[in-house]
């Protein structure tokens, strides 16, 4: 019979992590462990082995891979009706959890679909690759990561602004302008929004497309936009909180 309990030691090795660092995480509600009637600690199993996939690495594997890595149904949602029933769990989750206060919940529910309805909208009968988007997120790591095969930022404004030459420019105006002839996002402004919840909360943000990148750090901070060296051929994001 496979043992679906794992005591604190054991638990340790499997994350590469030492005893007093499950510990400290346990204090710190990061990751939870339970207690047997003897008061020892044991940990779940399955809720180890999610907490040990690292999402980040996930969702940039299926953003930048040549052909696009088989997801599990568990990060993968195809359709909009599909990805709006996961925020929605997500966000039962997060009001669930008592160091999150129903604000933050709320707002980060609202990013996330933001982000996750912008790929959705501006890629609707334009997929080049694999339609849909890379949806995870570990509420006791912080962590909500999203992606997408699209056509990106700059292909996507260049309809409306053809003069737009950089991934750079096109993050830019994405974040910061209300651009005249696009089709309306469901919510508001999308990205825009996006921009100011972050910047004004206790909500960090990598947003990725092309060779640009939008950064905002945890905390109240402002937005920076940057070159990398590695082509992002849809959009990536991550949100920490």
């Amino acid at each position: 019979m496979v043992e679906k309990n794992v005591r604190i030691g054991v638990a340790a090795q499997m994350l590469g992590v030492s005893v007093q660092t499950l510990r400290n995480w346990e204090k710190s509600g990061k990751l939870r462990a339970e207690r047997s009637v003897g008061k020892q600690r044991y940990y779940g199993l399955e809720n180890l082995k999610r907490f040990a996939i690292d999402l980040q690495l996930l969702g940039r594997a299926w953003a930048t891979s040549a052909w696009a890595p088989e997801l599990s149904d568990t990060y993968y949602c195809e359709r909009p009706d599909r990805f709006t029933s996961r925020v929605a769990k997500m966000g039962a989750e997060l009001q669930r959890e008592s160091s999150i206060s129903e604000e933050l919940a709320s707002l980060l529910t609202l990013v996330a679909g933001e982000i996750g309805d912008n790929s959705f909208a501006h890629n609707v009968g334009n997929w080049p690759d694999v339609q849909g988007v890379f949806y995870g997120y570990d509420v006791a790591k912080r962590v909500i990561v999203l992606a997408d095969r699209g056509r990106g930022v700059k292909a996507t404004l260049q309809h409306v602004r053809p003069n737009l030459a950089t991934d750079i420019d096109a993050l830019h105006v994405a974040f910061t302008e209300i651009v005249s002839g696009r089709n309306p996002e469901k919510r508001g402004n999308g990205l825009k929004v996006v921009r100011a919840v972050a910047e004004s909360k206790e909500i960090g943000l990598l947003f990725r497309s092309g060779i640009g990148a939008v950064h905002i750090p945890v905390g109240p901070g402002s937005m920076r936009i940057k070159m990398t060296d590695e082509n992002i051929r849809g959009t990536y994001a991550v949100i920490l909180f």
